[in-house]
């Protein structure tokens, strides 16, 4: 065990005083001789101690080292570690030692969850993507329409599927970097759970099972907070009591108020279904990164592993805590609170029941700017039911070009892609408004990228552009964006 740092100092000062007092004791009493023979001894000890200093300042170093790393894993590596990492404040070898064994274990083991759900990640990537090319393929050669449009619709399911995959672990790299934030907007609770109700209810019915939603004493219906990560929180949830319920079996969403005070009401939601429910070890672990029930479970039922841990940030965000209640065999109940600002109705906005119908705009003209072929070809093929007139640029140095040659006012809207050879969408944005031309200011440029990060989305509206669609294309929410734009 090594003293304090202070004390070796002060001790070392104490020795070289007493070394010098006795060189010159010695040199007084004996000659210059003598007093190297008195003081040698004492100055070999001082010269240890100081020695120590830098050990000691190195040992120091690799603590704060291994509390750092510590730092660093404990987030990503929740769960599957049994030890912590403890140094010794009295620089302890041993300990020391014991704490770096430690650090190696929890590595080994984050290592192995990490590989487990990289496995997991190519078996959920590859098998809608072998689904996609196998329905194409048998489109390709079918001759009857019945067919080709079953190809087609298995197709987009899997296609949505996919993409949930993507999002998970787009949103769970947002959670580890803090970036995953709420777009807080007024909007009716009520009308929120009727639509989440219609996204289930076919599902329910092809699977064979029973769905009611019960909605109690629910006084203030105009609620603020991020309803799409709300609704993110459910239907992760409900696709899970489907997923994990076998025909005959029942899957129920209640939702009630359960109080209100100072302009904000707590919320209280419960999913329970009569599926294969979970032991309560295995329980212990789902809300822990990359982590399902068990190796059976992910086989059988697949699934990335982060959707649970995703929805436990999102509600805690919302003020309040996710519970899970199970029994093997028998069921499971996942059950969650909000804590909102909240008020007796929220706004009514009326539905265009053809939300999705093409809006009409002849005589406008779209540039089109995307460096691969078969989005552009997409873009013009979907849009050509608008009447709009459009041309396409490969790059954003082609497109900046064309604008530049074009007589002002001639192009009412750019389609801007982001990442492109040459010259990206932002710098591309960038000059034309910087060009100097009356229409470089006005004319509208959106961005439609597969760049959907917050950041992404914040150097979109940095660079000048006027708006952001992501793909894959949400046309109908692109036509509403056009047309505001276009009026």
């Amino acid at each position: 065990m090594f003293l304090p740092k202070k004390t070796v100092v002060l001790i070392t000062i104490v020795i070289i005083a007493v070394d010098a007092a006795l060189i010159l004791a010695g040199y007084f009493l004996s000659g210059s001789g003598g007093a190297a023979v008195v003081a040698l001894p004492v100055a070999v000890i001082a010269a240890v101690l100081i020695t120590l200093l830098p050990i000691r300042a190195m040992l120091r170093r690799l603590k704060a080292g291994a509390e750092k790393l510590d730092k660093f894993l404990s987030f990503a590596s929740a769960g599957h570690l049994d030890k912590r990492i403890e140094v010794d404040e009295t620089g302890d070898f041993a300990k020391i030692e014991e704490s770096l064994n430690a650090m190696m274990e929890n590595m080994d083991k984050m290592s192995r969850a990490k590989s487990d759900f990289l496995s997991s990640m190519s078996h959920e990537i590859r098998t809608p993507m072998s689904a996609i090319i196998g329905m194409a393929q048998i489109a390709r050669g079918a001759k009857d329409e019945e067919r080709i449009q079953d190809c087609l619709q298995k197709i987009e399911d899997n296609s949505k599927h996919l993409i949930g995959v993507i999002n998970d672990i787009l949103d769970f790299s947002k959670l580890e970097s803090g970036k995953l934030l709420l777009d807080e907007q007024l909007f009716s609770l009520k009308e929120d759970l009727t639509f989440v109700e219609s996204m289930f209810h076919g599902k329910m019915e092809e699977k064979g099972l029973g769905f009611r939603i019960s909605i109690k004493n629910i006084t203030h219906d105009g609620i603020v907070t991020d309803s799409l990560r709300l609704n993110q929180v459910l239907i992760n949830l409900l696709s899970n009591a489907v997923k994990f319920t076998d025909s005959g079996g029942s899957v129920s969403l209640s939702v009630s108020e359960v109080m209100h005070v100072d302009g904000e009401s707590v919320y209280s939601f419960a999913i329970n279904d009569t599926g294969i429910g979970i032991e309560p070890e295995q329980a212990k672990k789902l809300f822990t990164p990359f982590v399902q029930a068990n190796a059976s479970t992910t086989k059988r039922y697949g699934g990335t592993g982060l959707g649970l841990v995703i929805s436990k940030n999102i509600v805690e965000k919302m003020g309040g805590d996710i519970e899970l209640d199970s029994i093997p065999g028998e069921g499971s109940t996942f059950s969650f609170t909000i804590r909102v600002a909240a008020q007796e109705e929220a706004e009514h906005v009326d539905t265009d029941e053809e939300e999705n119908a093409a809006p009409d705009f002849h005589g406008k003209r779209l540039l089109i700017v995307d460096d691969i072929e078969i989005n552009r070809e997409i873009a013009v093929e979907i849009l050509r039911e608008t009447d709009v007139e459009m041309e396409t640029a490969e790059n954003g140095q082609v497109a900046l070009d064309m604008f530049l040659a074009a007589p002002e006012g001639y192009y009412d809207m750019i389609l801007m892609d982001m990442q492109m050879p040459v010259m990206d969408g932002c710098e591309a944005t960038e000059m034309i408004r910087k060009s100097g031309r009356e229409d470089s200011e006005k004319i509208k440029i959106v961005a439609v990228t597969a760049n959907v990060m917050r950041d992404d989305i914040m150097r979109v509206y940095a660079s000048g552009m006027n708006g952001h669609i992501g793909k894959p294309i949400d046309f109908g929410e692109a036509y509403k964006i056009m047309a505001k734009m276009l009026q």
